[in-house]
């Protein structure tokens, strides 16, 4: 036994359900796609339509990703600037780096040497950490300012000797990578909103696009200015510049854009505006991407609209325009051969892949809209289904990590979910006063159970056989019971004098146990309709039930953090675990007390026994998961849910230089671009 203890104690994280895309960009590697959820990496494989989530993790939220062209490297930053090198085929975390600043975007250079960061209204390039054992892996190379607001994008030329970085200064500025004496970067200015993407044309850099918010895309060329310095100036559209070292700084642009002229210097060059397009799309736009080789340019919008248009020299051919939700797009990215589109929107929690040539899905799922109430495993451990207060109940395969079949058919919150014996059969209960049960061989709802009075179901169980469901009220304080054959109301049973929150049948027996918030759990005998047989006191409400599965123990849950172990057949008590202090989690943003100070969040609201009785995990709104052996009545180990400091429960001190006489700051009104609404008409 002591073995069998030790083996499951060393759970490990597997996947993460229930959110496919939660912000971010979006990163194809190969057959891969690489998503932010949270602080957390989601990997896809499309070819298998199977999704894994990387055991690595940030601080906070993840802001952006980046993955080196050789596919083995990937870089993804959070919200404060912190950052992770993780070697993607091993799944292992290789350095830390702060960059002390928010990182928009960040980019590998096409020969994989170097990544550049825009980091407010600077834009750094960094060489690539190799393999060797080194005390600072992370070596910065150049540091370029001269814009007078945040940068927004990066991208790099094929030849990765230049980048091109658009701003919130509504400009664009072409840098060089490597020294070059003299040189000037070039500003290509015009546009009346901030600038969203940017991308080389060519591959030695000698023309560029920018696209804008309010949906312009130009197009610059670098041609000769015929000596003539009005018209081409230092890039800007016409704008002038006199002095000697602004003409040999872009004489030395010129020297590695056409060294075959004649000379470093013999014509002089400058940025010159080609073409002026627009998308005439009602809302603003909000990503883009530009795939080079096939000169494919994705642009998504604020009303749930892409469109797909193939750019060519003063030419822009629109391909197609399609429409995903009716929320923004909030990135897209191409493929390696720019086959493939992904897609993301941040508020449905969507991703789709779309291959455009045959007008096809790849890939396509989507998260609950809202917070996830309840949960289950079918009897094979094959599917888990979710319920969520988006009114939808989604059933995932654990082998895929997909979403295969999602029922629509509440018309309020889903409050709880579980599985038949056999497997075939889902049953749901929700606060819109209706327990469905639903076909998962046909994928339909066969089955509707109601009350004779409207009613708020919160709790839901199905004995072993599969025969009867009882549903417990919110409102009425009554346990419902059906015949799942006939869909025929059984009995009613009253006693409770609050929310029946937990229901559990007993695996061996015909007992059925009901927690409710009035400090009692009660047993009822459901099959012989001898009511209520005992009923055993609390000093606190009662949060959770759970039978060991030889339905000799019944384990209790209660708001003080308590766990309680009774003898069902004598009603008597055969020990407590103390679990409050085991459940002390962290501190929420809006508390002015450290976390040992508070009492909120320190209790158990589900519990599950091991296959064998022996082990018991406990659950709440805490940062962890625990796991007591009933023998000891012992801790054994915690499983932590999550590190990220975006979460409220997780931080354990007060950070006073986060709190201000107006509260703290997170959740003060602040002027984030993020808030802004994309959707409105132009």
């Amino acid at each position: 036994p002591s073995f069998v203890c030790a083996a499951m104690a060393h759970y490990r994280f597997s996947n993460l359900l229930g959110a496919p895309y939660r912000g971010g960009n979006l990163c194809m590697n190969g057959n891969h796609l690489l998503t932010s959820v949270g602080n957390r990496v989601n990997e896809v494989d499309l070819q298998l339509s199977s999704s894994a989530t990387l055991p690595c993790e940030n601080l906070t939220e993840i802001q952006c990703t980046a993955v080196s062209p050789s596919g083995m490297h990937m870089l993804s930053f959070d919200t404060d600037g912190r950052a992770i090198l993780v070697n993607l085929r091993k799944r292992v975390v290789l350095h830390h780096m702060n960059f002390k600043g928010k990182v928009v975007d960040c980019k590998f250079s096409p020969c994989g040497r170097s990544f550049a960061v825009c980091v407010g209204k600077l834009v750094q390039i960094w060489a690539t950490p190799t393999m060797l054992k080194e005390f600072a892996p992370f070596r910065l190379l150049r540091t370029y300012g001269g814009m007078y607001d945040d940068a927004t994008c990066v991208a790099w030329s094929g030849d990765s000797r230049w980048i091109i970085v658009g701003g919130k200064d509504l400009t664009a500025r072409i840098y060089s990578a490597n020294h070059i004496e003299g040189y000037v970067p070039p500003t290509l200015a015009g546009h009346r909103e901030p600038i969203v993407a940017v991308a080389f044309a060519g591959e030695t850099g000698d023309a560029a696009y920018t696209i804008s918010k309010d949906g312009a895309l130009f197009e610059w060329r670098l041609e000769d200015g015929n000596g003539e310095e009005p018209e081409c100036g230092g890039g800007a559209g016409g704008r002038s510049s006199a002095s000697g070292k602004r003409r040999r700084g872009t004489g030395g642009r010129d020297s590695l854009a056409s060294s075959a002229e004649g000379g470093a210097g013999s014509a002089s060059k400058c940025w010159k505006m080609q073409g002026k397009h627009f998308f005439h799309q009602p809302a603003k736009l909000t990503c883009a991407s530009y795939h080079a080789g096939s000169g494919l340019l994705c642009a998504g919008f604020g009303h749930g609209v892409f469109t797909l248009h193939r750019l060519a020299r003063g030419s822009f051919e629109a391909v197609q325009t399609l429409s995903i939700s009716q929320e923004k797009v909030s990135a897209c990215s191409f493929n390696e051969t720019g086959e493939w589109i992904a897609l993301g929107c941040e508020r449905l929690g969507q991703l789709i892949v779309w291959e455009w040539q045959s007008e096809a899905y790849v890939y396509k799922q989507q998260g609950h809209f809202f917070d996830v109430n309840s949960c289950a495993y079918a009897p094979d451990g094959s599917m888990i289904a979710t319920a969520a207060d988006d009114h939808k109940i989604k059933v995932w395969s654990t082998a895929t990590g997909s979403c295969f079949v999602t029922f629509t058919e509440h018309t309020m919150p889903v409050s709880a979910v579980a599985f038949l014996p056999s497997g075939h059969a889902l049953l749901s209960a929700s606060l819109d006063g209706t327990v469905r049960a639903f076909d998962l061989m046909r994928y339909r709802n066969f089955r509707v159970l109601t009350s004779p009075d409207p009613c708020q179901f919160v709790s839901l169980a199905v004995d072993p056989s599969g025969e009867i469901v009882c549903a417990g009220s919110v409102d009425t304080f009554q346990i419902h019971i059906w015949s799942l054959k006939t869909g025929r109301l059984l009995d009613i049973l009253a006693g409770h004098q609050g929310p029946v929150t937990s229901l559990c049948f007993s695996p061996e027996s015909a007992l059925l146990a009901s927690g409710s918030w009035d400090k009692t759990v009660r047993l009822w005998d459901v099959y012989d309709g001898r009511g209520q047989t005992d009923v055993l006191p609390h000093a606190h409400d009662v949060l959770a039930v759970a039978f060991r599965p030889d339905g000799k123990q019944v384990a209790v849950a209660t708001l003080d953090g308590q766990i309680f172990l009774w003898k069902p057949d004598d009603a008597r008590l055969e020990g407590t675990i103390e679990g409050r202090r085991d459940m002390a989690g962290g501190k929420t943003i809006g508390d002015k007390r450290s976390a040992s100070n508070i009492s909120a969040g320190k209790t158990f609201k589900t519990l599950a026994y091991s296959a064998d009785g022996s082990l018991l995990l406990a659950g709440g709104n805490g940062k962890s998961v625990c796991m007591y052996d009933l023998a000891g009545r012992a801790l054994l180990r915690k499983f932590p849910l999550s590190s990220s400091k975006a979460m409220d429960g997780t931080i354990e001190q007060l950070d006073s230089n986060r709190v201000t006489d107006a509260g703290p700051l997170d959740l003060l009104p602040g002027g984030s671009d993020d808030d802004e609404d994309d959707n409105g008409l132009r």
